[in-house]
């Protein structure tokens, strides 16, 4: 239990508004305990289990807060109008200090904490899923740590998990065997207000009648690495920029998912850059070149799986001893680190042919 003193109502005004997102709801509960020369009390412990409540030397509702509430139970079907997102960090997310805003379409949806989740009902179709992490005390970020971008599916619920890439949160699209595994220990968030506005209140589907079909686990994620130099004219990101040896790469790769596998559940796309530009110039290109890709395999894959994409700059380069300085032998250097990873998540065929 850690105590802090009360600071200068100046100070206690710029904290709550340094965090607006995760403390908006509570906010005014908050400031009434301070401004009547309280101290704040964090409950919770060290390390790598989740804050879970304020509280306050106030009397009767103002004396705890609570952050996380009910524990998570698996959802209902979805009905068939909708698309469910269940976004979570797990409890040991410790790595990652403060809360992680995850954002719908450009709009404000939920600040996640460890051991917390939180799940949003919508239309069908493309979404891009931005997350930021935040700390009280300090300055907002104006720009997202990562951005996935993916496509809902009518009638299913789709799993988001919060992972630590360098010290910064990374929505990763994660099936639902495995989420309902991590979920097992996680609470409701609790005293945010989502602003999505296209929020809907979630339908449950009517009950299937019982099958006797196996339940296919899928298998471990099988990934396919294709030169970035291959895929696309050097610089470019965009549909015009692909070459024709690119786009017969990914036909070929497409057609060879096909018969691999029986049953696919999702497939990922991860786009990387070389360390040769700016961060921010390699992140938004291998974001770019990824959503590229994923919008390509959509088009002619004729694959109803969730297709989602990411970058991931030059974060994890496979070739590290290139020169820093741009030059073409660095840039020769560096052609494996340009690379677009698509990750298979599904049943592959029991007769080997996708070995």
């Amino acid at each position: 239990m850690i105590s802090k003193p009360l600071a200068p109502l100046s100070q206690i005004a710029l904290a709550l508004t340094s965090w607006p997102l995760a403390w908006r709801a509570c906010a005014g509960r908050v400031a009434r305990a301070l401004f009547a020369g309280v101290s704040v009390t964090l409950l919770g412990l060290t390390g790598a289990q989740a804050q879970t409540a304020i509280e306050t030397s106030q009397a009767g509702a103002n004396a705890r807060i609570d952050v996380l509430g009910s524990p998570f139970t698996p959802p209902p079907g979805t009905a068939a109008s909708q698309s469910r997102i269940l976004v979570y960090r797990a409890s040991d997310s410790a790595g990652l200090k403060g809360a992680t805003g995850v954002f719908v379409n450009g709009q404000y949806h939920t600040s996640l904490v460890a051991g917390g989740y939180s799940q949003l009902c919508t239309e069908p179709g493309a979404v891009e899923i931005g997350a930021r992490q935040v700390r009280v005390g300090r300055t907002a970020k104006d720009n997202y740590d990562s951005l996935t971008a993916t496509r809902l599916l009518a009638a299913q619920s789709q799993y988001f998990a919060v992972y630590e890439d360098a010290g910064r949160p990374v929505l990763k699209p994660v099936p639902a065997a495995q989420a309902l595994q991590e979920m097992a220990s996680v609470r409701l968030q609790m005293h945010t207000v989502s602003r999505v506005t296209k929020a809907q209140d979630c339908l449950s589907a009517p009950a299937p009648a019982p099958v006797a079909a196996p339940v296919m686990v899928p298998a471990m994620p099988q990934q396919f690495a294709l030169s970035g130099d291959a895929l696309f004219a050097f610089g470019r990101s965009d549909a015009a920029g692909m070459t024709s040896q690119g786009l017969a790469v990914i036909d070929q790769l497409v057609s060879r998912i096909r018969s691999d596998y029986t049953y696919i559940n999702h497939i990922h796309v991860i786009g990387h850059a070389d360390p040769l530009g700016s961060p921010a110039g390699n992140q938004r290109l291998s974001a770019e070149r990824a959503d590229t890709v994923r919008r390509y395999i959509e088009r002619v894959s004729q694959i109803s799986a969730r297709i989602t994409s990411e970058g991931r700059g030059s974060r994890q380069l496979v070739e590290r001893s290139c020169g820093s300085v741009p030059s073409a032998a660095a840039i020769a250097c560096n052609q494996p680190n340009r690379r677009v990873v698509v990750e298979v998540v599904g049943q592959r065929r029991v007769d080997g042919g996708g070995k």
